[in-house]
């Protein structure tokens, strides 16, 4: 770690020759029980670039920090001296609606991004959980994802271009401002899902699409986690306009449908998103498959629909975890009904009631534990219980979100993967001192 004094006054200096502005409560920006030195909010990429070159010149190390609503992912840092608020960095650069892209700052907040492109028919199609808080540069440093990732994949699909700050100081830009660019290395992506360990994000360029005309949601109720895959399988075979399709457990289905006379069941939530027929057609096909199946189905009126949504992207929302434990399971979807059986099974043995909710044909699966529900010691087996169960399933897992106490026991991010020595060597390239947000991702990278 950094000397105190030099450090911040390096920043300052840096900072007294522009307008950014340090940050007094240092606590709004603990990770893991960590308090940064300093904490400092350029409103440029140019500021962003003077204070990882003062960073760099003391060897502090940086952690970018946007809303604050995916922070408890990752392993505890190895240091963290610097914390880089991005939040005023937050314009919209360029819209142009014609050509379907927008050109936004790192620390805007998707929820206003949302409302902008709204005001000329359009959107982004990415719904990470907490769209108020969540920023640009945070959704792409994560990856992060909601259930319309079914119909519109990551964010990285949508993704056409990015500015960059590198450790150094350095800034590179990647990518365009259309649609088609030219051939050759996507350095930008790159950065997504690298959770802030290879430097800054502080401006994206993005496709966006026109607003689905209509949208509706239906409800299917199951007796096993079987027959209701079964029938979100064969649905989501049937290419149909189904914008998200998740399979939740008992315990998650009273949580977003608010209903508990529906608490025995397993649930299929589907909705539907394009132009009236093909929402109208879905939900006929979706009927008739569930019916096959011996389940009911219900429409849900539109204000239901949409509170059920916001708690199903609370699912895996790592912000308001508490200290309950988020685990992201990956699986072929085949495996998601064996895996929702027996980790139902396993929480049930332990006196825990699990929520679980499965972006059914992505084979995610969201495995949460309610405040209060798990000591360390009972949270810790879960972890390993479940980990071994998607293993043994072809799969991994994950934990998103858990109390710093338990983080420091197990392995957040689990085993290894075949591309790791890649993966350390674009880190040597890119960030070769390490002090780009140390120890936060897979390996102690």
């Amino acid at each position: 770690m950094s000397d105190n004094g030099t450090l911040k006054t390096s920043i300052k200096a840096a900072a007294s020759r522009t307008s950014m502005v340090p940050r007094r409560r240092l606590p709004e920006y603990v990770i893991d029980g960590l308090v940064p030195q300093i904490a400092v909010s350029p409103a440029n990429a140019e500021e962003a670039a003077a204070v990882l070159a003062a960073a760099a010149s003391c060897d502090a190390a940086v952690i970018p920090w946007g809303g604050g609503a995916g922070m408890a992912i990752g392993g505890i840092p190895q240091r963290y001296d610097v914390a880089l608020d991005t939040t005023r960095l937050n314009a919209v650069v360029e819209h142009v609606a014609e050509d379907l892209t927008v050109v936004v700052q790192a620390g805007a907040r998707l929820q206003e991004l949302q409302d902008h492109l709204a005001h000329r028919g359009q959107y982004l199609p990415l719904d990470p959980a907490l769209p108020e808080r969540a920023t640009i540069g945070g959704i792409l440093a994560s990856n992060a994802g909601g259930p319309w990732r079914h119909a519109h994949g990551w964010p990285r699909d949508w993704l056409l271009g990015m500015k960059v700050v590198l450790s150094d100081g350095s800034i590179i830009k990647s990518g365009g401002r259309v649609v088609k660019n030219v051939a050759g290395y996507d350095m930008g992506k790159l950065f997504v899902g690298s959770f802030g360990t290879l430097g800054v994000i502080v401006e994206a360029a993005f496709k966006v699409a026109p607003l689905p005309a209509a949208r509706a949601t239906a409800v299917a109720f199951f007796a096993s986690p079987a027959t209701a895959a079964r029938a979100g399988l064969a649905l989501h075979a049937r290419n149909l306009r189904v914008e998200s399709l998740e399979l939740l457990n008992a315990e998650a289905a009273k949580a977003v449908l608010s209903d508990p006379a529906r608490g025995n069941f397993w649930c299929l939530l589907v909705a539907a998103a394009g132009n009236r027929g093909a929402v109208d057609r879905t939900l006929r096909e979706m009927a008739g498959v569930c019916t096959g199946e011996g389940a009911a189905m219900v429409s849900l009126a539109a204000d239901q629909a949409e509170t059920a949504w916001q708690q199903v992207r609370r699912f895996g929302a790592q912000a308001d975890h508490g200290e309950g434990v988020v685990l992201r399971a990956a699986l072929l979807p085949s495996q998601v009904a064996p895996f929702l059986e027996s980790a139902e099974s396993m929480a049930r043995g332990r006196g825990l009631s699990l929520h679980l909710d499965a972006r059914l044909a992505l084979g995610t699966i969201y495995c949460r534990t309610p405040d209060g529900e798990n000591s360390r010691e009972s949270g810790q087996a879960l972890v390993y219980e479940l980990r071994a169960l998607a293993q043994r399933l072809g799969g991994g897992l994950v934990v998103e979100a858990c109390p710093a106490a338990l983080k420091a026991q197990v392995d957040v991010w689990g085993d290894g993967r075949p591309d790791f020595a890649l993966m350390t060597r674009v880190k040597d390239a890119l960030d070769p001192r390490r002090t780009m947000s140390p120890g936060r991702f897979l390996g102690g990278l």
